[in-house]
């Protein structure tokens, strides 16, 4: 379903790209907590796992994305306006 919705949530290819992104970042840092916690038994923050997949999704999308780069502040209050640069 939360696939779905970033899917659809803009008509803009380069938004929706992104937003697509953002998604496959989350599974990965969702997938990366799980695992430290069954084989090292950390527990993670949710709050901190929101971070991680901010901070994650910026500094991939300005080494990985063809996107001007936006400064953190940017990124996080509005990633639309990223992707569309």
């Amino acid at each position: 379903m939360l696939f779905f919705w970033f899917y659809v949530a803009s008509s803009n290819k380069k938004v929706r790209n992104g937003f697509l992104f953002i998604w496959h970042l989350t599974l990965w840092v969702l997938w990366k907590a799980r695992n430290a916690r069954i084989f090292n038994n950390v527990v993670k923050d949710p709050k901190d796992l929101v971070e991680e997949v901010k901070v994650m999704a910026w500094r991939w999308s300005v080494h990985r994305l063809k996107i001007a780069s936006c400064l953190l502040y940017e990124w996080q209050q509005q990633p639309c306006y990223c992707f569309r640069r």
